[in-house]
């Protein structure tokens, strides 16, 4: 994992933390405010919100795309409905 995805990914985490689960668009919108966070890189709120559902799906064991390490998420009410929390 790259150290941009890692800092994503730890974004991610964080705001799960404070809050847990919130519907994929809060998370979007949260992750856009933190001013730390370099997301110059995405050149689209299209291309962010991708990558923000694919480290969720990545670390989802509910998830296809999840690859058996860091189980850090799940789905509260089913995959595909849009809402996260952390485990």
């Amino acid at each position: 994992m790259t150290d941009e995805s890692q800092q994503l990914l730890d974004a991610i985490q964080k705001i799960l933390e404070r809050q847990s689960p919130l519907d994929l668009i809060d998370i979007y919108q949260r992750v856009r405010q933190i001013e730390h966070l370099d997301l110059s890189r995405f050149t689209s709120e299209a291309g962010l919100e991708a990558r923000i559902r694919k480290l969720i799906y990545l670390h989802a064991s509910e998830c296809e795309l999840y690859q058996g390490e860091q189980d850090l998420f799940y789905s509260e009410t089913r995959k595909g409905t849009g809402r996260w929390g952390l485990r």
